[in-house]
């Protein structure tokens, strides 16, 4: 059997999170070749370069896309790019691993999944939160049936200071899309549809507020805003979702908040039990408690799993979907589906009423 080549990647964007991609291609160095990397800031990118044995360093995306030795390309990028260069990326010819969010509207998700299905390379959005372990067997437990018909989820993300000042795009919704509902919100409404199937949302109620940013209030501990900072995105958003399969969602996410401490969990109601997972960001392993009857009686299970690295392993899907030519976990129309989500949330808060989704 004649062995597999090499996979060359390329990195547009080298910024904060491209050292996660960068650090799982570096585990795969038997599968993968850590090729190029690009950024307008060419001293991040020569810093990447030589941190990771990078051979090619560009300021320029186009330059690398142009390359016949790269097979795929990794983008972390600010959000407003992220489809744009999905679609030059897939009409290059390139394999394509793209950031969260995938888009910040439907239209780019037609485009984007227009490219794939043209170019016929493999696109996966990285949602790295379902490749946790509790996640993995929250999915299956679902998807077997045992907990019944889910009837009422709710989940968030719901930070007590957080507001990303690190990076003034993250607050200008020309460049983000908008603010913690695209940011975080993204990531826990990906998780629960996941759970569920992914059914498709057929109507959304949801209110944004920006109580903190404006005021230049918010920001992490040991922050601070820049003294001519606009901020033109919510700090704070909830959404009330109805699925097709009669089933709701409740969403809640923020930036800053004045709440106890910072959450993040997701909530599912079945005929036959319930299960709650508070996720646990420090690292030290995650635990789902399971709530169902036992001959009559309620009974409360307590499950304990061990943390992974779920960054890793979304990268590792993401090659092995190119190996062996198989659709990626993280598919470009469940972006689609997400990005119709979050742009009628910020349509019903704009309009103050009902939004209905069209298919």
């Amino acid at each position: 059997m004649q062995k597999q080549e090499k996979i060359r990647l390329g990195f547009i964007g080298a910024g904060g999170i491209s050292r996660f991609h960068m650090a799982a291609a570096a585990k795969l160095a038997d599968r993968v070749t850590l090729l190029a990397v690009c950024d307008i800031n060419e001293t991040a990118a020569e810093e990447k370069a030589e941190k990771y044995g990078i051979r090619f360093v560009y300021t320029d995306y186009k330059d690398l896309l142009a390359s016949p030795d790269i097979d795929a390309v990794i983008i972390t990028l600010p959000n407003f790019l992220h489809a744009k260069v999905s679609v030059e990326a897939l009409e290059a010819g390139k394999h394509v691993l793209c950031e969260k969010p995938m888009v910040t509207n439907a239209a780019e998700a037609h485009a984007v999944i227009r490219a794939r299905d043209q170019s016929g390379k493999q696109f996966m959005v990285s949602m790295n939160n379902r490749f946790r372990k509790a996640a993995q067997w929250i999915h299956h437990y679902v998807q077997s049936g045992k907990l019944g018909k889910v009837y009422y989820a709710k989940t968030g993300w719901i930070r007590r200071r957080g507001i990303p000042v690190w990076g003034t795009w993250f607050f200008d919704k020309n460049l983000s899309g908008g603010g913690p509902l695209i940011d975080l919100g993204v990531h826990m409404l990906d998780l629960t549809l996941w759970m569920l199937g992914y059914p498709r949302p057929i109507s959304v109620v949801g209110k944004t507020y920006a109580k903190f940013g404006p005021r230049h209030k918010g920001a992490w501990l040991g922050k601070s805003f820049a003294a001519d900072a606009v901020y033109t995105v919510e700090d704070f958003a909830a959404a009330f979702i109805e699925l097709e399969n009669e089933a709701t969602i409740v969403l809640e996410t923020s930036w800053a908040s004045h709440i106890e401490q910072e959450r993040v969990y997701v909530e599912l109601l079945g005929t036959e039990g319930g299960v709650c997972w508070n996720i646990d960001l420090s690292g030290g392993g995650q635990e789902v408690k399971l709530f169902r009857e036992e001959n009559g009686v309620p009974a409360d299970v307590l499950l304990h799993f061990e943390e992974n690295d779920e960054r890793f392993d979304v990268f590792e899907s993401f090659i092995t979907s190119i190996e062996n030519n198989t659709p990626p976990l993280c598919t470009a129309e469940q972006g689609l589906l997400i990005g119709k989500i979050l742009e009628s949330v910020y349509q019903s808060s704009e309009q103050g009423k009902q939004v209905f989704m069209e298919w």
